[in-house]
């Protein structure tokens, strides 16, 4: 069984312990991914459901800020509640240290020596990487062991 599959499973389950609060959060985001899966034109796997759940956290991260330059701290404190519930779904994220492990791996097999670099070393750590750490970050220490 995949992870949409999986929460799928969850939906019924919350809906039957008449879990409201649940209950609309998965409800939204079977929605959505049926949407992707018909964007998409194919099967979703869990790479794919994995992506989409952590797009749909930086949007709700963002909408967070304007929330709160509206004085809107019911949808604020909303939003946060449902990041907060989708994590659950994502897998472990890596530490700054694993990443910059592999950083300092990547650099040294590809011979990177300058900032000017930066897209080549971020070319391949990206694929070892996709799903588990933030691309922000990585970014910043791919940048951050470039020009030491």
């Amino acid at each position: 069984m995949g992870l949409f599959e999986d929460i799928q499973r969850e939906f019924i389950d919350v809906r039957k312990k008449r879990d409201k609060f649940a209950s609309n959060v998965l409800s939204m985001l079977i929605s959505d991914l049926k949407y992707e899966k018909i964007n998409k034109q194919k099967e979703l796997e869990d790479a794919d459901v994995i992506a989409f759940i952590q797009k749909t956290i930086k949007q709700k991260t963002e909408v967070i800020v304007e929330f709160e330059k509206g004085g809107r701290q019911d949808l604020v404190d909303k939003e946060k509640g449902e990041i907060q519930y989708l994590q659950k779904y994502l897998p472990e994220m890596m530490s700054g240290d694993e990443i910059l492990k592999i950083a300092l791996e990547v650099k040294a097999a590809t011979g990177a020596s300058s900032p000017g670099d930066i897209g080549k070393v971020m070319k391949e750590m990206m694929p070892r990487v996709k799903g588990k750490a933030d691309g922000a970050l990585v970014k910043d220490i791919v940048a951050k062991v470039l020009s030491e």
